[in-house]
């Protein structure tokens, strides 16, 4: 293992250097561009605090792909609410020009940002029940009740909100995203991938290279090869990184286990999703910096980007690739009973999903919410997990990264060069440009 370790550290070196307050203003006065970035981010927060409610109550029937669309409409429902922003359509590959407003005429953002939420949620669930939309109406019915209903601005803002989430939404039914996996065959190959135990499920999301990016430079993107060739002999390269997670797994600590628990995300009524995790940090990070509404609708769109953009590369790659699993390849050719710390998700190995989209996302975040921004991420304590605290938010996608050796299901290179790649892509969004 010697020899293999330091070249993780390079080829990760190369690729990392290459606000929640208290409503104080009157709603009966419209607000001009000069005041909007002195409105508190709560209205935003509430909206996605209520889609990860649905998403964990309902197993996530909105998928993680279109989170990127909710963040857009959030920001798109306010930006005239800045001196000289930018929409989005004028960034983002193949978006349309939003609705304009009424000339000469006053908004309200927090009304508009509350409409384009309510939407969006309606939009993006699907099969709500009646005490999902009794949810999605009360929260929007809230804050209405915050603003001066009678107002000439409440119904102008409420209406253009509405007008955003739909052009979004139409906008989004043309990206060819396509997450089944129906008549996927897995190639056959020496070291591809396989079904992996205990379900031996078929792969899931093979098509995403059919879908649509955010950015037009992402079209092509694809993970470099991986730097190891597949080897079955002893004390190659592969095998023993190979080795190194069966190591591990022998060895694991009380604290790596809870990393590997605390990353698992598994969905299925009992957690979050790792979209829904990711979301989850970034809430927790504006409500601590009591981040403004402008503020959180910038963050929540790249972060959503960043996501989508990640999550499409990510899985073309894997496709791409096809590499074999840990628990294939050690049950193979190491330990015939061994199985993971946790169990393996149904698609090829390489790159790390976790760490490339959580290094995306928050690495797209700071760019707006600063590079040292502390969190305690307390996502799971309603599961009994013990918060964890990261001294930046790029911290995290690194635990989550480890997170996914000590649980057994990826080679430590899957790992660190998708931190790397997560890194890179979260840079280029980060840095785009929206207003002065």
């Amino acid at each position: 293992m010697k020899k293999i370790l330091p070249l993780f550290t390079i080829i990760f070196a190369a690729l990392f250097f290459n606000s929640c307050q208290k409503i104080d203003k009157p709603f009966s006065e419209a607000v001009n561009a000069s005041k909007v970035k002195g409105y508190p981010g709560n209205v935003a927060t509430d909206w996605y605090k209520l889609q990860l409610r649905l998403s964990l109550e309902r197993n996530s029937t909105m998928n993680g792909a279109y989170y990127g669309y909710l963040g857009i409409g959030l920001y798109e429902s306010i930006r005239h609410g800045i001196v000289n922003s930018v929409s989005f359509s004028s960034k983002l590959y193949q978006m349309p020009e939003m609705p304009a407003l009424e000339k000469n005429k006053d908004y309200q953002w927090q009304v508009s940002a509350n409409a384009a939420m309510a939407s969006l949620l309606r939009f993006y669930n699907t099969g709500l029940t009646p005490a999902n939309i009794a949810s999605i109406d009360s929260l929007e019915n809230a804050w209405n009740k915050k603003f001066n209903a009678i107002a000439p601005w409440f119904g102008r803002s409420q209406a253009y909100g509405r007008s955003v989430a739909t052009a979004v939404y139409n906008w989004s039914l043309t990206d060819n995203f396509n997450p089944s996996n129906a008549g996927y065959n897995p190639p056959v190959f020496f070291g591809a991938w396989v079904p992996t135990p205990p379900a031996l499920a078929n792969g899931i999301m093979p098509y995403l290279k059919l879908a649509r990016p955010y950015l037009a430079s992402n079209i092509n993107s694809v993970a470099p090869a991986y730097p190891f060739a597949y080897s079955e002999t002893v004390n190659t390269d592969f095998y023993n990184i190979a080795k190194q997670v069966y190591d591990v797994s022998l060895t694991l600590t009380q604290d790596q286990k809870d990393i590997a628990l605390f990353w698992v995300d598994q969905g299925n009524g009992v957690g979050y999703t790792p979209n829904g995790h990711q979301i989850s940090i970034v809430i927790q990070a504006l409500e601590k910096q009591q981040s403004s509404l402008f503020v959180a609708a910038e963050t929540f769109a790249k972060a959503g980007i960043a996501m989508r953009d990640a999550t499409i590369i990510c899985f073309k790659s894997k496709y791409e690739y096809n590499l074999i699993r840990p628990v294939t390849y050690i049950r193979n050719f190491i330990d015939p009973n061994w199985l993971p710390f946790v169990v393996t998700p149904p698609h090829p190995e390489y790159p790390s999903a976790h760490s490339f989209i959580t290094g995306s996302i928050m690495q797209a975040v700071s760019h707006v919410l600063g590079n040292n921004v502390s969190i305690t991420d307390h996502t799971y304590d309603f599961r009994g997990y013990p918060s964890r605290t990261y001294t930046t938010l790029f911290k995290a996608a690194e635990e989550a990264g480890a997170a996914r050796l000590y649980g057994g299901i990826h080679y430590e290179p899957s790992c660190t060069i998708a931190l790397g790649l997560g890194l890179d892509l979260g840079n280029k969004i980060g840095a785009i440009k929206l207003h002065p």
